[in-house]
C-alpha cells in the first residue's frame, strides 16, 4: 500500500539525533536520578500525574534558583514572536486511557527505516483501542499517546497513523515508564543514541508537561508545562532534554534561540490573583510561576499543549479555550515578567566530525 508524502514541516520533527558538527562542548554527565531507570516511584495526591516526585517535571523551583545572566536578552527574543497560545485542536497531543492486558496488540511498522525507540520494534507488539487517532492536523505532527496507569506505561508515537488495510505506522515510536523520572539520559552517554529519542526533539516525552483535564477541573497544576516555541536554537541541548533539534540541511548552526530544555518561570511575586484570567487560566499561571515550562519541541508560535484526544477536547468545551492567555501573556509582559533560569553547559546534538 502506497502511503501519501509529508511535507518538510511534518519531516522536521523527524531530524531526532542528526544536527551539524559541534566542537568545544562539554558533556555533563547526568547523576543517576535524573536516568529514567533510576528514579523512586511518586506518591500521588490530588490530580494524576505521571514520573516520580523528585522528577524535573514534579520538582518546584527552588525560591533561590539561579536565572541565567542573558535571562533579559534571551526573554526579549523568545516573547516578541507573539502572546503565549495553547495548543488544543491542532498540533497538540491525543491520550487514549489503555488497559495493556486486554487491549488488541498491534505492530507498528516504521515510517522511517530503522527509527524505533525503546518498546517499538519489529518483534513489539503496542496495546492499541480501536477508534484510536493521532491528533490533528493530517500530516503534522501526529502525536500520540496510549496511557496505561495502572500499568505505569505508557507508549508514544510521533506522526502516528494508518494505512488503508488499518496497519498503523509512526514516524517513531518509544515506550515510557510513568513511574520513572521523566528524564532520559543523554544520547552520547546512552547505550544506544535511539534510546535517548522520542517523538518530541528533545527527547521529552510526549506526555510530560501536558495540560490535563482533570488538572484544571481541580483548579491545581502540580508539574512544569511542556512548552514550544519557534526561538529554538538548533544543534545543541541542556538538560532535561537528551536530543537537540537539527539545522536544516544547507543551513548553518546558530547561537541564537533557546536550547531544548531551557526552564522559564513566570516571576513567583506577581499577583495573578488580581487580573482577568479565568480560574482556568490563573491554575496556569500558578504552575508557570511554581514550576515553570520547560522547551520541548519547536512549534510556529510560542505554545503550552493541552491533552487533545476527541474526548478530551469534549471536556475543554467552556473550560479551556487556545487563546485562554493572551490577555495577559502579550510579548511585552512576557520580555518583563518571564526569565530563563540558568541554561548550564550546553550539549551537542551530534558528536564532533573527526579526520
Amino acid at each position: 500500500m502506497m502511503l501519501k508524502m509529508l511535507p518538510a514541516t511534518a519531516l522536521i520533527s523527524a531530524l531526532l539525533l542528526s544536527g551539524c558538527a559541534q566542537t568545544g562542548l562539554k558533556m555533563p554527565v547526568l547523576s543517576a536520578p535524573a536516568a529514567e531507570e533510576a528514579a523512586p516511584v511518586a506518591a500521588q495526591t490530588g490530580p494524576w500525574r505521571p514520573f516520580s516526585a523528585d522528577s524535573p517535571w514534579n520538582t518546584p523551583i527552588a525560591a533561590d534558583a539561579k536565572i541565567d545572566p542573558n535571562s533579559d536578552i534571551l526573554m526579549g527574543e523568545f516573547a516578541a514572536l507573539n502572546a503565549l497560545h495553547i495548543n488544543m485542536t491542532e498540533w497538540s497531543v491525543a491520550v487514549y486511557p489503555v488497559d495493556s492486558k486486554k487491549a488488541p496488540k498491534r505492530y507498528v511498522r516504521d515510517l522511517y527505516q530503522g527509527q524505533y525507540g525503546p518498546g517499538f520494534g519489529p518483534r513489539k507488539r503496542v496495546p492499541m483501542p480501536e477508534g484510536v487517532s493521532a491528533a490533528g492536523p493530517d500530516f503534522g505532527t501526529g502525536y500520540l499517546v496510549l496511557e496505561d496507569r495502572k500499568a505505569g506505561k505508557a507508549w508514544e508515537m510521533r506522526q502516528a497513523g494508518q494505512d488503508a488495510d488499518g496497519s498503523w505506522f509512526t514516524g517513531f515510536g518509544a515506550e515510557v515508564d510513568l513511574n520513572g523520572a521523566g528524564v532520559k539520559t543523554p544520547w552520547m552517554q546512552a547505550k544506544a543514541p535511539g534510546l535517548a529519542g522520542s517523538p518530541r526533539p528533545s527527547g521529552a516525552p510526549l506526555i510530560a508537561g501536558l495540560i490535563r483535564t482533570e488538572e484544571l477541573k481541580a483548579g491545581k497544576i502540580d508539574h512544569a508545562l511542556a512548552l514550544g516555541s519557534p526561538n529554538v536554537r538548533r544543534d545543541v541541548f541542556v538538560s532535561p532534554a537528551s536530543t537537540a533539534l537539527a539545522s536544516l540541511e544547507g543551513t548553518t548552526a546558530t547561537t541564537l534561540g533557546l536550547p531544548l530544555g531551557t526552564r522559564l518561570q513566570l516571576d513567583p511575586s506577581y499577583d495573578i490573583e488580581n487580573t482577568a484570567l479565568s480560574p482556568e487560566g490563573k491554575a496556569i499561571a500558578r504552575a508557570l510561576q511554581t514550576y515553570g515550562a520547560i522547551l520541548v519541541d519547536e512549534a510556529g508560535g510560542n505554545v503550552l499543549y493541552a491533552e487533545a484526544a476527541p474526548a478530551q477536547l469534549a471536556e475543554w468545551k467552556d473550560v479551556l479555550t487556545p487563546d485562554e492567555l493572551h490577555s495577559l501573556f502579550t510579548p511585552e509582559f512576557m520580555s518583563k515578567n518571564f526569565r530563563v533560569l540558568e541554561l548550564g553547559e550546553p550539549m551537542p546534538g551530534k558528536a564532533a566530525a573527526t579526520k
